[in-house]
């Protein structure tokens, strides 16, 4: 009995003996399944999977996969080597499904990535904006970004008691002032000043002919050099150097500065006597503080900024200072980024504005063919002198034009409504552009 019993105790030893040793190579060579520890989009817009396995065993490799779909990966898609239990993916806009297999062909979903995703950045179209009181500026954010984000841009104020934003970028004026307006999208923000001033008033849908003329010594230092700022941002806007700019330039002085510009027969310009000033104000920027006397070169009884009375040769009297017609026309071609010259208006032998562009005798051919825009220039014609004006804007039925008047009642530069049928009996001649400016720019027909 004692060797029967030892031999079955022999046997039972024997099969627990194989079984361990067929367990332990079959641990070896069975591949372990990865099991994923973290999942993370590091500051270098890679994915980073790290996962874990039994690291004893074998047959440890991993692969993995991806895929901008949530269909089923097979065997034999391009599964790509795994290495030091990590996995680094460089993220773009793509939506990533992500598998693990070992080597056994055991597939595992790592699950969450296709709804990962990161905003790299944000930018607002512009870093400083003007607004006036009460007065609207609409600005635009633009992103890059990685997976799947939600888009929603959430626009908010600084303070809400200088200038408010609603969702779509357009923010108000409020009252005088400066403060931050944001755009926030997910995990990223960008910002820009607003500053709101009472200097400019809101754009009207027409020229208001009652306005105050500009009084004497009404702006300091600052306010000049802040509506120099606005007059170079507004134009930039359009495209400095297009046809817009110079339009531009020409709608701010009339429509958003809140104050006419008076009429004044110059006393020289400077392709003749060099006086600068008088009558004209050949420079970038407003005159309106004495500070600007720097830029004046040659006087003859100034120098007065716009608005102070000064002695008008031509007009054998005292007046408030400002343009004669083509002192404005030049002006406004000069900020638009075009240095025509200080020059005057007439059809004489020298160079005059007239010069620029094609010139083309107004009719009502002229205006039908289409060919007209805003921002040509329109001259009543004269060998020793004449009237110049711009376009400002159009409708179906008037040419708005900007244009610095001698009679009453607006002694002053304004913008008046022609009617299309009638035009040519005021204007013989129009400068057509298009070969000098070149490009448009963000040209609108009009002002609102």
């Amino acid at each position: 009995m004692r060797k029967i019993a030892t031999i079955i105790l022999s046997i039972f030893v024997l099969i627990s003996l194989t079984i361990s040793i067929i367990g332990i190579f079959l641990n070896f060579y069975i591949s372990p399944i990865p099991v994923v520890e973290s999942i993370n989009i590091n500051e270098k817009n890679e994915l980073i999977i790290k996962y874990k396995i039994d690291s004893k065993k074998y047959r440890n490799k991993i692969y993995y996969l991806l895929k901008t779909d949530n269909s089923i990966p097979k065997i034999n898609d391009n599964w790509i080597l795994s290495k030091n239990n990590e996995i680094s993916i460089n993220m773009d806009k793509n939506i990533y499904y992500v598998y693990l297999k070992n080597e056994d062909n055991k597939i595992v979903k790592v699950n969450n990535t296709e709804n990962l995703g990161k905003i790299t950045s944000i930018n607002i179209n512009k870093e400083k904006v003007y607004v006036a009181v009460n007065g609207e500026y609409k600005v635009n954010a633009t992103y890059d970004s990685i997976g799947k984000i939600n888009d929603e841009i959430k626009w908010y104020s600084e303070d809400e008691s200088i200038a408010k934003v609603d969702e779509n970028g357009k923010i108000t004026g409020i009252k005088k002032g400066t403060t931050k307006v944001y755009a926030e999208i997910m995990n990223e923000k960008a910002s820009l000043e607003v500053i709101v001033t009472n200097l400019i008033t809101v754009k009207p849908n027409k020229f208001n002919s009652k306005k105050s003329y500009l009084p004497c010594g009404k702006y300091s230092k600052e306010d000049n050099d802040l509506l120099d700022e606005i007059l170079k941002d507004r134009i930039n806007d359009v495209g400095y150097k297009t046809r817009a700019a110079t339009v531009e330039a020409a709608r701010f002085l009339t429509l958003e500065f809140p104050y006419k510009i008076r009429y004044f027969s110059e006393n020289g310009r400077g392709n003749t006597n060099g006086v600068d000033g008088e009558g004209r104000y050949y420079h970038l920027g407003l005159y309106l503080h004495s500070s600007r006397y720097s830029n004046i070169k040659k006087k003859l009884n100034g120098p007065k900024t716009w608005g102070c009375s000064l002695y008008s040769g031509p007009s054998h009297g005292y007046r408030s200072n400002g343009f004669d017609c083509s002192g404005f026309i030049s002006w406004v071609m000069l900020n638009g980024g075009f240095d025509v010259g200080d020059i005057g208006a007439g059809l004489a032998p020298h160079l005059d504005l007239t010069d620029y562009g094609v010139r083309t005798k107004f009719n009502a051919n002229v205006v039908n063919s289409g060919k007209v825009k805003v921002g040509d220039l329109l001259s009543s014609g004269g060998v020793n002198g004449g009237h110049i004006a711009i376009i400002v804007g159009e409708d179906d039925n008037y040419y708005y034009v900007a244009e610095s008047l001698w009679t009453p009642p607006n002694v002053a530069v304004v913008i008046m409504p022609y009617s299309k049928k009638t035009i040519f009996n005021r204007y013989y001649y129009v400068m057509l552009m298009d070969s000098y400016y070149k490009e448009d720019g963000n040209l609108t027909k009009l002002w609102y």
